[in-house]
């Protein structure tokens, strides 16, 4: 009898389990897949907030590959993210090692909280703050600049400098999260694998190519899948700095485009469809993450 009741109780147990993921299943199905399912239809109806969805195919996704303005955005998205995803990783995987091998001193502090500071704040806060520091002849800048005999400069409102400053504010105010993530993997490094490289004789540069770098693989991997996310879905800095200009398009990303058709320009169908575009490109990003970190790494030491 025991025997008989045994898969029963089984599953009984095993359903009793999943109630203990019903509230976050929840959560996922009506603030996840069912704001894009929404998206999805959407994306195929010409709707606004004056007029009831129609449906109109593909037009939507025909008219976003036709437009000019959504193809320079999606340039100046790619090229965010190509950019700003390997500035962060590279500066907080430095700036990180370097604090893991000085150790604990007054240096160390005070670089690894002026990193990591900057994160802490809203980004559309620092975004206004540095439009006033950065685009105003009688910003405490320029005026600081002026004491040394150079004119002042209104970097956000040239289209020759107004990408690179948005790119390199992104890349110091984003830095500071990954370093932390990073100074954790290393601090869970083995002290061994290092003692054992430097008896057999090994320069700092073995240990951290050797050591240090293949193991923090799939650390970096992580890194630049959340900072390609991140890149990909900016909005507050570039909106808050330049809001796409100067110009028409100079600095306008997916993002701020979506935003303007959704909010000022109130067509909601065709602003659908640039988020699914989105969506997509993201998802591709993950996969190719996931696929990527399925890699063993190992000491090469």
């Amino acid at each position: 009898m025991t025997v008989q009741t045994q898969p029963a109780l089984r599953r009984r147990q095993e359903w009793s389990s999943y109630l203990y993921i019903l509230p976050m299943l929840a959560i996922v199905v009506f603030f996840w897949i069912i704001p894009i399912l929404i998206s999805v239809v959407l994306s195929f109806t010409q709707y606004n907030a004056l007029s009831s969805p129609s449906f109109n195919g593909l037009e939507n996704y025909r008219a976003l590959f036709e437009d000019r303005i959504f193809r320079q955005s999606l340039v100046n998205t790619l090229i965010y993210v190509v950019t700003v995803v390997p500035g962060q990783t590279i500066l907080a995987f430095l700036t990180a090692s370097w604090i893991d091998r000085k150790g604990k001193n007054p240096a160390t502090q005070f670089v690894r909280w002026a990193m990591f500071i900057p994160s802490l704040a809203s980004v559309s806060v620092v975004g206004i703050v540095c439009r006033i520091l950065l685009n105003s002849p009688t910003s405490p800048l320029n005026t600081l600049f002026s004491l040394f005999g150079v004119d002042p400069s209104l970097l956000l409102g040239n289209e020759a400098t107004a990408f690179p400053t948005l790119i390199v504010i992104e890349i110091l105010i984003g830095s500071g999260y990954y370093m932390v993530i990073y100074l954790a993997a290393l601090l869970d490094i083995p002290r061994s694998y290092y003692e054992a490289a430097r008896i057999d004789g090994a320069n700092q540069f073995q240990i951290f190519w050797k050591i240090t770098f293949p193991l923090m693989r799939p650390m970096t991997l992580l890194v630049i899948l959340l900072g390609s996310i991140s890149a990909f879905q900016n909005f507050d800095l570039v909106y808050t700095m330049t809001g796409g200009g100067p110009g028409r398009a100079t600095t306008m990303t997916a993002m701020v485009y979506l935003y303007l058709y959704s909010f000022k320009y109130s067509k909601i169908g065709f602003a659908m469809a640039i988020g699914n575009v989105l969506i997509l490109v993201i998802a591709l990003l993950t996969i190719v993450q996931r696929r990527l970190a399925s890699r063993k790494d190992n000491v090469l030491y």
